[in-house]
């Protein structure tokens, strides 16, 4: 059986949630996974470490992504980290030459379903991905990101970049590491790669049912834009039994932060634990933030989170 070939990005300060990705991936998946995590800053102990987590059917390796041309771009100089666009530097490393496809998926994500099926989605495009489910569509909001600039259809769906299946000659033959990079040093893009991806795709990517990347925007009833888009019974899905949970920043909080309300940190917490992760980070202003959204019912959740909140990591496994 050839082992699937997951990437992620990670620098040295995000080792933990690392580490709790490779321990559902271990858990999770009957194939063998080689994950390689793009990022700087690893000591050789946090390295033995996301080896550990990963024991038993994950192959772990932390590289280097050295390339200049990340200095280059606008965002980052406003204080977010370079393995914010590792995303798009990953299909263009040699590492992946021999790869047809492979699967990145951010570090803040617990897996449950089994990859197999999704590196065996059919694709007529570079990308295969999860619509965003807070912005559905390019054009929202317009003063985000520069589709008028661009002449981008702002009614094309946006992805999120959380969860990407990405067929490498593809992405390779139509040079999209130097197109987005290209676009990131002559606009400041707040979701960075994500925004810089979508411009250059312009709604030309395989869509995945929401299941394969659950964010917290598609558990809040005012703030999903999603339902423009996706049926109500892919998001039942979802919502009731993802394969993929991305735990990414939003008016719940995340599971290692004290204060989060998210549905599903318990499967996070459980991993942490497992790994030898206990500590969580305080912040004032998000746990002010998150409560403030939360009194004035920003944040609502929809009911079947009561299902999220039952569900068990191995649900998915034989």
């Amino acid at each position: 059986m050839t082992p699937l070939q997951l990437v992620t990005a990670a620098d040295g300060r995000y080792v933990h949630q690392a580490c709790v990705l490779a321990r559902s991936l271990a858990l999770s998946q009957e194939a063998e996974v080689e994950l390689t995590v793009l990022g700087t800053g690893w000591s050789e102990r946090q390295i033995g470490l996301i080896r550990a987590a990963g024991a038993g059917g994950v192959i772990s390796r932390v590289v280097d992504p050295a390339d200049g041309r990340v200095d280059s771009v606008k965002t980052l100089k406003h204080g977010f980290p370079a393995a914010s666009i590792y995303s798009v530097i990953a299909p263009q490393n040699r590492l992946f030459d021999a790869a047809e496809r492979i699967i990145y998926v951010d570090a803040d994500t617990v897996v449950r379903g089994d990859l197999r099926e999704l590196v065996s989605v059919s694709m007529s495009n570079a990308v295969a991905a999860v619509a965003d489910a807070h912005v559905a569509l390019m054009g929202m909001p317009s003063m985000w990101r520069a589709w008028r600039e661009e002449g981008v259809n702002p009614t094309v769906p946006y992805l999120n970049t959380g969860v990407m299946v990405i067929d490498v000659g593809r992405w390779r033959d139509r040079e999209l590491t130097d197109r987005v990079l290209s676009l990131l040093t002559r606009y400041e893009l707040p979701c960075v790669d994500q925004d810089a991806l979508n411009l250059v795709l312009a709604g030309n990517f395989d869509r995945l049912q929401p299941r394969w990347n659950l964010m917290p925007y598609h558990l809040m009833r005012l703030l999903r834009t999603c339902d423009l888009i996706e049926t109500d019974e892919s998001l039942e899905q979802a919502i009731t039994d993802p394969a993929i949970v991305h735990y990414h920043r939003s008016f719940l909080g995340k599971p290692w932060q004290v204060g989060c309300t998210h549905p599903a940190r318990h499967l996070w917490r459980q991993l942490a634990r497992e790994v030898g992760s206990r500590r969580r980070s305080l912040s004032v202003r998000d746990i002010a933030r998150n409560t403030g959204a939360r009194v004035v019912g920003m944040s609502a959740l929809d009911p079947r989170c009561e299902a999220l909140r039952k569900v068990r990591l191995r649900d998915t496994v034989t």
